[in-house]
């Protein structure tokens, strides 16, 4: 406790300061008396030492040289009888003024034993008073809570707790609410606090930073994911004692209560969105109701957005990804997200993220810096990966624009070297090669092996170069025949020995279609 807080309680009316008054602020946990002249037996920190030796209240050296080491070993003070005063001279009063140490006189009593009494049940007065405000405190912050409080309702309630302002900030700095002795300070504070160049991203220890004559102490509350923490900020804290301390640590537990509340509310929120966009997905979803379901959350259905699928992956193929590593990275998104300010839209499918960036906004630039941001933040063991669409679209026709991120994402999953990949559209030759190698050669083999296994090279490969022309110019005879710089007839000639070959007729669209897929896979592989 304080020295000034003892002092004025009432069993302690008739003592008072004599010099030092400005070290009222010293703090004091036991009294001790002295009683012999030996100076360096004296040096105890937060001591009251009652003075109960005329011999050396006489010597003014060794009184000198008390003051100085009591006050430097930050003891609570001195105290003497009322009529000792006198011994006191002016220059031992003048020094404990400058090294604001005090020095106290009680009323005359019998002994020092009545005075070590007299301060000793002050003391447990003090303290009894002290114990019935940390469980009145703890009562009226606990009622507050049963009653689903507003945040700003405990922060008031924890300002007079304390005798001191207070505010509580989000994970970005911004003060969120502040007790009402700060209303309509909000953003100045926002503007100071996130101009402080703190690093409140991984800040996790409280920090004092100056505010002009003021200061605030900012304590990190941790939820279950610290990307998410708050920061609940004390104007001129002092922890000067175990009483303020405990009360401090009642109204953290208190807020961070409160705090986790609107974590899990948020989470909730997060569920049902995701619920939301999926039944757009599956097209469960009228056009009606998506309008009005989109206003209510203040979007326009006009707005077009990039598709991105985010996904996390372990290094080691045979090692699954952690839960937690899905929820780490799914609370790191949302504050990428909100601390830039960006107009997208987030919610789950299938242990992925889905981002809906507002097309206006530069969709290579954002995921580029989104990747390294989850990536510098998430374990080595795991790699996070993008995908994103080509195009934009409403959210209408979500359904096109997810399709493009996905495969996009399914592609860089296949080579996460790539680490993000935009959606490109795939032609023929790029899906063929996509077939298994030993499914492409049974079904060349079915429609081309007589013609792939003749011994003349030369012949086999003109009869391969003209059905590569016969199908690329829709079986127009004099068109292939002008492509290959020969004669109609010796076109019509090779085609009628391809089809002897493979025993087929090229007039008819089935085969035709199936003749020229064999040719495109062989050509592939």
């Amino acid at each position: 406790m304080k020295l000034k807080e003892l002092i004025e309680e009432d069993l302690l009316s008739g003592v008072k300061y004599i010099a030092g008054e400005n070290g009222n602020y010293r703090t004091i946990k036991t009294v001790q008396t002295i009683e012999t002249t030996q100076v360096d037996k004296y040096h105890q920190a937060d001591m009251l030492y009652l003075l109960d030796n005329n011999e050396m209240l006489k010597n003014n050296e060794k009184m000198t040289k008390l003051i100085t080491q009591l006050a430097e070993s930050h003891a609570a003070g001195i105290v003497i009888m009322e009529n000792q005063a006198e011994f006191l001279t002016y220059d031992l009063l003048e020094l404990a003024e400058r090294l604001a140490f005090p020095l106290i006189k009680m009323p005359n009593l019998f002994s020092f034993s009545d005075g070590m009494q007299l301060f000793f049940e002050a003391m447990l007065q003090q303290q009894t008073g002290q114990l019935r405000k940390i469980i009145q405190s703890n009562q009226d912050l606990a009622d507050l809570v049963l009653k689903h409080p507003k945040v700003e309702a405990v922060l008031t309630a924890g300002s007079k707790i304390m005798d001191t302002p207070i505010v509580l900030l989000n994970s970005h700095f911004q003060v969120a609410v502040a007790s009402q002795e700060l209303h309509g300070q909000e953003n100045a504070l926002t503007k100071f606090f996130r101009e402080t160049r703190i690093d409140y991203f991984s800040l996790e220890k409280r920090i004092t930073v100056e505010m002009g004559d003021d200061d605030y102490t900012l304590f990190p509350l941790f939820p279950a994911f610290k990307e998410n923490k708050a920061f609940v900020g004390v104007k001129n804290y002092r922890d000067t004692d175990e009483f303020r301390i405990i009360l401090q640590q009642l109204i953290m537990n208190t807020l961070s209560f409160v705090n986790s509340q609107i974590d899990m509310l948020k989470e909730s929120d997060f569920r049902n969105l995701s619920g939301f966009f999926l039944n757009v997905l599956d097209g469960g979803v009228s056009k009606e109701l998506l309008e009005k379901r989109l206003l209510e959350m203040n979007l326009n259905p006009n707005t077009k957005y990039t598709a991105i699928m985010t996904n996390v992956i372990s290094v080691e193929p045979s090692k699954m990804v952690n839960y937690h590593i899905l929820e780490q990275v799914q609370q790191l998104v949302t504050w990428f997200i909100n601390e830039y300010d960006l107009p997208a839209i987030v919610f789950s499918w299938r242990q992925r993220l889905i981002l809906l960036l507002d097309s206006s906004e530069n969709e290579d630039h954002f995921v580029t810096a989104l990747q390294e941001f989850i990536s510098d933040k998430t374990p080595d063991s795991y790699q996070f990966l993008i995908g994103y669409s080509k195009s934009s679209a409403t959210i209408e026709n979500l359904i096109d624009i997810f399709k493009e991120s996905r495969e996009a994402s399914r592609t860089v999953e296949q080579d996460p070297a790539l680490k993000i990949r935009r959606y490109q559209p795939k032609y023929v030759q790029e899906l063929l090669s996509l077939i298994p190698h030993d499914e492409s050669s049974d079904f060349t083999d079915k429609f081309l092996a007589p013609l792939l296994k003749m011994d003349n090279v030369e012949e086999r490969e003109a009869l391969i170069s003209t059905l590569e022309q016969y199908f690329y110019y829709h079986q127009q005879l004099a068109q292939v025949a002008r492509s290959m710089f020969v004669h109609r007839n010796t076109i019509i000639y090779r085609i009628k020995k391809v089809e002897d070959l493979l025993g087929v007729d090229l007039s008819d669209p089935q085969t035709a279609q199936n003749v020229q897929f064999a040719l495109w896979l062989h050509k592939a592989n």
